[in-house]
């Protein structure tokens, strides 16, 4: 690994930290911060002490949370004894800090050292990357997560094995647990090497549709056990679909907080499920919401056309606050722009390279479309836009040092 990499890596670290420790705190009232939102940290803390995948002891099984992130949290819990906001900062800085040599990697892979540097240096310092290190939210960890799973289909598609699709099937998976929105993505990524490489691209697909599900089952059994339903990784889709729904009748005249797109969204929840009294967590819940909100789609195509425009649009900036969800777009949407416009100046070789990267973004932004687009679902494709646009920034400012020259 280059010195100037993992130099920045470091730096990138302790800004992450600095921002943590000494910045944030500064911003909690203002802001009025929620360090842990999810309740990760509360169901992580009951974990640890071998209460359960509960928010409280003796509580009801929790089934719209994924595990992966919040068996991380427990086992850095059960190692510091107890809670502890500052050593989840400090790991999540650290997670930082290895995402930007991801990056590195993949930018060697994909192009040469300088381009590389650029790309990391920028996620590095990247304020919306940054913020998302301090409190309790699964972004930084879903964020390294992508980036080995980039890393793996980079690899496949250079030389194909069938060790390399397993990885690649393994990662996935993991990925699945970490965000359950990926769970359609072994589909794509497998029918994308069935079209590279034929005949051998079959059993390289199904290779890493298998080694995908296998990673997931065992969470899978346990969601049978606690539900006797068939539930791949966690509920919350169906409350998503309504959430999706408010923002698509209110963009854009009046969507620029998610509070508000949450707190209606939350009251037709309860309208559709009062007459059952189902919560909306549970599987019959979300079933309920999940089909009510289809039928309206099948009933009302055009309004669902319109609701996927407003999301795919709400992804690249939709925050808490007027005020994030401006500062969000000031950063998310240029950076598109720049992304697109790098690919499409890049020759065909390039593009082929970097399909996997690509493949990720677009099959981000077309989930989010289709169940919910806000900002926070952006951030962890911030590494990956900023690898597609790396080359264009590079003769960028090329091109200004000569000038300046």
């Amino acid at each position: 690994m280059q010195s100037t990499a993992i130099r920045i890596a470091v730096v990138g670290f302790f800004a992450s930290l600095c921002f943590s420790f000494f910045v944030l705190p500064t911003l909690v009232e203002s802001q009025r911060i929620n360090f842990d939102p999810d309740r990760f940290g509360q169901l992580a803390v009951n974990i640890a002490r071998g209460d359960g995948f509960v928010y409280e002891k003796d509580g009801p099984a929790v089934l719209e949370r994924t595990p992966v992130y919040a068996l991380i949290l427990a086992a850095l819990f059960k190692l510091v004894g107890g809670f502890s906001l500052q050593t989840v900062q400090m790991l999540q800085s650290l997670l930082h800090g290895i995402s930007s040599l991801l990056i590195y990697a993949i930018g060697l892979r994909l192009y040469e050292r300088r381009t590389a540097i650029i790309a990391q240096l920028l996620f590095a310092f990247h304020p919306i990357a940054i913020w998302y290190t301090a409190r309790i939210w699964l972004e930084t960890t879903q964020t390294l997560i992508l980036l080995v799973i980039a890393l793996a289909m980079i690899a496949v598609f250079e030389i194909p094995s069938m060790k390399r699709a397993m990885l690649v099937g393994l990662c996935i998976g993991l990925g699945c647990l970490t965000r359950s929105t990926l769970l359609l993505f072994p589909f794509v990524i497998s029918a994308f090497v069935l079209y590279r490489f034929r005949s051998d691209g079959l059993k390289f697909g199904i290779i890493i549709l298998v080694a995908t599900f296998v990673v997931i089952l065992p969470w899978t059994w346990r969601n049978y056990q606690v539900t006797s339903s068939i539930l791949p990784v966690n509920t919350s889709l169906g409350f998503n679909l309504i959430q999706g729904d408010i923002i698509g009748e209110r963009w854009p005249s009046s969507t620029m907080t998610t509070i508000s797109s949450w707190v209606a969204g939350k009251a037709r929840v309860d309208f559709v499920l009062n007459p059952s009294g189902f919560p909306w967590e549970s599987v019959e819940g979300d079933r309920t919401l999940t089909v009510y909100a289809f039928r309206d789609y099948l009933t009302h195509p055009f309004a669902f056309a319109r609701r996927c425009v407003a999301n795919l649009s709400s992804f690249w900036y939709l925050s808490e606050s007027a005020a994030k969800s401006l500062l969000f777009g000031l950063l998310q949407i240029p950076l598109l722009f720049v992304a697109v416009i790098s690919y499409i100046r890049m020759n065909s070789s390039a593009k082929k390279s970097i399909l996997p990267v690509v493949l990720l973004c677009c099959y981000a932004l077309f989930v989010s479309g289709l169940i919910v687009g806000w900002g926070r679902y952006s951030m962890p494709m911030i590494p990956f836009l900023l690898l597609i646009a790396s080359p264009l920034l590079r003769t960028i400012f090329s091109r200004r040092h000569e000038t300046g020259s």
